[in-house]
């Protein structure tokens, strides 16, 4: 048995005619018959079976698939990874944020990153923190980025990185008591309902909170989308803390500073800890690492 024979026995399978399959094989149909004879000769069981014009799997050839499927798979991505070592500033980097993470950190270091290696390429995505963890964990994506999560522990294949602080601010509808002043004072917020974006800052606030002497209402559930809440704010729903980013800046919100206590979220960068990295990967993650030496505060 060789590559090619599993190769052959796999196109065969998905096109069901020793005909088309010769035609994307660029071989001879009587060559590519003789091959799967052998192969049916070596296993001792026949792989197809005549279904009209046409063939079909028999039961021991849909078993056999299964592992002709992995073989090939397992094959690509060894000589994959044999050719992303002899180019190793091609390639590309797939990576999931936070959506406050991704409408501006994620372009801005992107951009950056590019002016050094130029030929890698990305792929990006934005989902919550709990789908970035899962992501991570089950191999979808090379990096994830996202701020603290209460259940990180859960994860232990994933290792996190801090990279980045960003302060939190308090926004609330234009209409609201606090609108026309510039900063606050978070025990001054005693009697306000909250909508949070996120699982972590709402875990951080209400410990903050605690600390302060009171629980805070929550009028709405995290959903992981700034856009969001944005909008449930301006509804006059109720005010919320978020990350000051420059997204903020709208008509229907007014931006106050946290006076007292100093409040901020930070920015994980993750990855799978014993997964294989390819060499744009690992450039991608030094890199990352390096400036946050200079942004984190």
């Amino acid at each position: 048995m060789n590559w090619q024979q599993l190769e052959y026995f796999k196109t065969v399978a998905e096109t069901q005619n020793f005909t088309s399959a010769a035609n994307l094989l660029s071989v001879t149909q009587p060559a590519l018959s003789k091959s799967i004879s052998k192969l049916e000769e070596e296993l001792n069981v026949p792989l197809f079976e005549k279904s009209g014009r046409n063939i079909k799997l028999t039961r021991f050839g849909i078993m056999f698939l299964k592992h002709a499927n992995i073989a090939i798979k397992e094959i690509n991505e060894g000589v994959q990874e044999l050719q992303d070592i002899i180019n190793p500033m091609t390639g590309t980097v797939s990576i999931s944020s936070l959506y406050t993470i991704g409408t501006h950190f994620i372009p801005s270091i992107i951009s950056e990153f590019l002016k050094e290696s130029p030929n890698i390429k990305f792929e990006f995505g934005i989902q919550s923190t709990s789908n970035i963890l899962k992501g991570l964990k089950d191999g979808k994506f090379d990096f994830g980025f996202y701020d603290e999560f209460e259940d990180i522990k859960k994860y232990e294949e994933i290792e996190s990185f801090p990279i980045k602080n960003e302060e939190l601010v308090v926004i609330v509808p234009k209409n609201h008591h606090l609108a026309d002043k510039t900063e606050v004072f978070l025990k001054d917020l005693k009697e306000e309902s909250f909508v949070f974006f996120s699982e972590g800052i709402k875990g951080k606030m209400c410990s903050v909170f605690e600390n302060l002497g009171f629980i805070p209402k929550v009028s709405m559930r995290p959903n992981e989308s700034s856009m969001v809440v944005t909008g449930f704010v301006s509804a006059g729903i109720g005010i919320s803390i978020v990350p000051d980013t420059p997204n903020l800046i709208t008509h229907e919100l007014s931006v106050l500073r946290i006076k007292e206590p100093y409040c901020y979220r930070t920015v994980h960068m993750g990855w799978l800890k014993n997964g294989y990295m390819t060499p744009s990967a690992k450039i991608f993650k030094d890199f990352v690492i390096e400036a946050s030496s200079k942004i984190i505060i």
